[in-house]
């Protein structure tokens, strides 16, 4: 028997509870909503345990359809809300800013999304959003092994690569597409960043240098680097609301 998803797209909501995320993503992308977020009201859409409110120190809201993990929140001082991205429960232009880490890649209706948190913004308010995206590794992994590499079918209804990938039944949206979409939603990008470039094993032949060239030390370099700065493991987008 399949198992129908809910709202947000989870098969089974209480499969998610992941425990924690890496360092090196929250703090990239707290700069960022540091960067836009000058006081008001934030929305930490897909706040999962809480982990990146906790991290910023704001006293924001985080939303999340699994009740497990807004209890562990809670726990943790964050003001909490059980409800659909698609469908989000707060009136228009209510907030200055909204984050999103590692979700849309979970969203079945991207566009439903797109279009309530362009609703609940303010004019010129700023969206921070965070998806995986195929680096230089997997897709040479992919296309030596010919078989997909870093991407779950049962987790995610897509993946995000910054190159066509045909070969697989597994759905790899073109970064391109998304960035359409936004757009087309009234969203317009501010600034592109990444966190973490991952290389062919041989592409550095010894291991000290590999580990020095892929450490987070070295994050701010490569994504200035043209052609390279496609490819981090996750793929920050920092968005601002267009319109009156």
């Amino acid at each position: 028997m399949t198992t129908q998803p809910d709202a947000l797209g989870h098969p089974d909501p209480g499969r998610y509870l992941s425990g924690g995320w890496p360092v090196a993503l929250l703090e990239r992308m707290a700069f960022w909503v540091r960067r836009v977020h000058h006081g008001g009201h934030l929305l930490d859409l897909g706040c999962a345990e809480g982990a990146l409110l906790s991290c910023l120190g704001e006293r924001g809201v985080g939303l999340d359809l699994n009740p497990d993990r807004l209890r562990l929140a809670a726990d943790k001082g964050i003001r909490v809300c059980l409800g659909d991205g698609g469908l989000l429960p707060f009136p228009d232009h209510c907030f200055d800013t909204v984050v999103s880490m590692e979700v849309l890649e979970h969203v079945p209706d991207m566009s439903a999304v797109m279009a309530e948190v362009h609703r609940v913004l303010r004019p010129g308010g700023n969206w921070v959003i965070s998806v995986p995206n195929v680096t230089l590794r997997s897709w040479y992994e992919m296309w030596r092994e010919g078989r997909p590499y870093y991407c779950d079918e049962k987790e995610h209804y897509r993946e995000f690569s910054p190159v066509r990938i045909p070969w697989f039944k597994h759905r790899f949206m073109h970064v391109k597409e998304l960035e359409r979409m936004l757009r087309n939603q009234g969203f317009e990008i501010w600034k592109r960043d990444g966190v973490r470039y991952l290389f062919p094993q041989w592409f550095f032949r010894a291991g000290w240098l590999q580990r020095c060239i892929e450490s987070s030390n070295m994050d701010r370099a490569w994504s200035s680097v043209p052609w390279i700065c496609l490819f981090p493991y996750w793929r920050i987008m920092v968005l601002e609301k267009g319109g009156a």
